[in-house]
C-alpha cells in the first residue's frame, strides 16, 4: 500500500507546484497544522502515516534522514522532492504510540560498507527540523577529541507515553562530583561522575546504587540523576547514588563490546574507589547495572561476571547478537553464557523497540530479536525478567523514558511519597 500524505497533497495543488506567493501562503497553512505531519491511515487505527518535509535545504543537496524508522537502506531514507514548490519530503508508517528522534542532511546516507571518512562528513551535516522545536541534542564528548555534536528533532505521535519521570525536578538537584580514573586494566583514562541526593547519610541509611554506561549520554540526552530525583522525592524507590561511567577516546566499542577487561575494571577498582573515595556500599540486590545498546550489552556481562556485585540489570535495547568473550578470552554471546551457567541470584529489566528489526553485517539477529532471545534464555533458566517493548527504534528519545519503567522494575517500592517542596 503505497503511503499518501493528504495534507502535503494539498499543500502541491495550493501551491500550484512551484515557487511563488501560492507557494508562501500554502506553506503557512500547511506550518499552522504541525510540521512534521502525522496522519490516519485508513483501516489500521494502531498506526499512522508520518511525512518528515524540509523546505529548501541547500543547492545541490541529496537530502536524507537520519533516523531508527525500522530500516537503513538509504534508498528508504532519501528525500523526494515536491514539484518545483523547494520541499522534499518522505513518508513512514508507523505505530500510533511511537516516539522518533530524527534529523536531516544534504549528503545521501552512506550504506554500512562506506568508509569511517564518508560517515563522519555525513555526522556532522546532521541538521534538526527547523520547524519542530522539540529538540534531542548529541553534545561533544568532552573525553573525545573526534567527538561530534548533533542536534535532532523528537516527534511524539498521538498515543505515544508521557515521559513524566523526566520533567524537572522540585527537589533540590543532586550534587555531582567528576573525578578521571586510570586503570591497569584499560589503557585509558575515564571519567566518573558520582551524583548524590542532597543530605543522604551514606552510614545510616538504605539507598540504591546505580552504575550507567556512556556516562556524558546518561547526563544529557537522558537526565538520569533528574529521573532518579523524581522517583525518590514519589517515594517510589528508595534514596539511590548515581555512578556514570565515561568512555575512553574513541574505546567504546572495544570496551562495552563484552570485553572482560572492562568488567575487571569495574569489579576491581571501580568498586574499590567508591567505597574508598565517597563510602559507598551497597548489597548486590539494591545495585542496578544499566545501558543501552552496547552498554546494554556490558550490563548483562558484568553481572554474569560479578553478581556479587551487581544483583540488577536495566538493558536498554541491549546489543545482545553482539560477541564477547567467555572466561578464557573465547568469542561467543551473551544468550550462551547464561544458558551454559549455574543460574544466580540476579534481576533483569530488558526493552527494545519495535522498530529494531534490522539485520546489520556481522550481527545474526536484529537487537529486537536479540532481546527476545536473551529474555527466552534466562526465563528457560528461571531469572525473574520483565521485557518490554515499546514503539520506537535505537533512539534516546525512548530509552529516556524506559530507563524510569526499568529502575521501578528493579527498585520499585510502595511507599508513602515525599514531602512535595515548593518550586523555587
Amino acid at each position: 500500500m503505497a503511503l499518501r500524505s493528504a495534507r502535503l497533497e494539498t499543500f502541491q495543488r495550493s501551491s500550484g507546484g512551484r515557487r511563488g506567493a501560492r507557494t508562501e501562503r500554502a506553506w503557512r497553512a500547511l506550518a499552522r497544522g504541525g510540521i512534521p505531519l502525522v496522519e490516519r491511515l485508513p483501516g489500521h487505527p494502531e498506526e499512522r502515516v508520518l511525512t518528515l518535509v524540509w523546505r529548501d535545504p541547500p543547492s545541490g543537496a541529496r537530502p536524507s534522514i537520519f533516523a531508527s524508522l525500522g530500516t537503513i537502506d538509504p534508498k528508504d531514507l532519501s528525500m523526494r522532492p515536491l514539484s518545483r514548490t523547494g520541499v522534499w519530503y518522505q513518508s513512514f508508517r508507523v505505530p500510533v504510540r511511537s516516539r522518533i528522534s530524527y534529523g536531516f542532511s544534504a549528503l545521501p546516507l552512506p550504506d554500512l560498507s562506506s568508509p569511517a571518512k564518508a560517515w563522519t562528513a555525513y555526522w556532522r551535516s546532521i541538521r534538526s527540523d527547523p520547524e519542530n522545536a522539540h529538540h534531542l541534542d548529541y553534545p561533544k564528548d568532552p573525553d573525545d577529541p573526534k567527538g561530534i555534536p548533533i542536534s535532532q528533532s523528537i516527534v511524539e505521535l498521538p498515543g505515544a507515553p508521557v515521559q513524566r519521570w523526566s520533567r524537572p525536578a522540585r527537589s533540590p538537584p543532586y550534587s555531582e562530583e567528576s573525578s578521571q580514573l586510570r586503570s591497569r586494566f584499560l589503557p585509558q583514562k575515564r571519567r566518573v561522575w558520582v551524583c548524590q541526593p542532597p543530605g543522604l547519610d551514606l552510614r545510616r541509611a538504605r539507598y540504591n546504587l546505580l552504575v550507567v554506561f556512556d556516562g556524558d549520554a546518561y547526563r544529557s540526552m537522558i537526565p538520569t540523576p533528574r529521573i532518579v530525583a523524581n522517583l525518590v522525592d514519589a517515594g517510589r524507590i528508595r534514596p539511590t547514588v548515581v555512578v556514570l561511567v565515561g568512555n575512553g577516546p574513541n574505546a567504546r566499542e572495544a570496551e562495552l563490546g563484552g570485553n572482560p577487561r572492562f568488567v575487571d575494571f569495574l569489579a576491581r577498582e571501580l568498586w574499590p574507589w567508591l567505597r574508598r573515595r565517597h563510602g559507598l556500599s551497597a548489597p548486590a540486590s539494591r545495585v542496578v547495572v544499566a545501558g543501552s545498546s552496547l552498554g546494554g550489552l556490558t550490563a548483562a556481562y558484568a553481572a554474569h561476571r560479578y553478581p556479587q556485585l551487581f544483583g540488577n540489570v536495566l538493558a536498554q535495547s541491549g546489543a545482545f547478537p553482539y560477541p564477547c568473550q567467555d572466561s578464557r578470552g573465547r568469542p561467543t554471546t551473551i544468550m550462551e553464557l547464561f544458558a551454559h551457567a549455574p543460574k544466580r541470584s540476579l534481576r533483569f529489566y530488558l526493552d527494545a523497540g519495535s522498530l529494531e528489526t534490522v539485520v546489520v553485517r556481522g550481527m545474526p539477529l536484529s537487537l529486537l530479536a536479540g532481546v527476545r532471545h536473551l529474555r527466552d534464555v534466562l526465563e528457560a533458566k528461571g531469572y525473574p525478567v520483565v521485557f518490554s517493548e515499546f514503539a520506537g527504534g535505537h533512539d534516546y528519545a525512548c530509552w529516556n523514558g524506559t530507563l524510569a519503567d526499568g529502575l521501578l522494575s528493579l527498585l520499585g517500592r510502595r511507599a508513602k511519597p515525599a514531602l512535595r517542596r515548593s518550586p523555587p
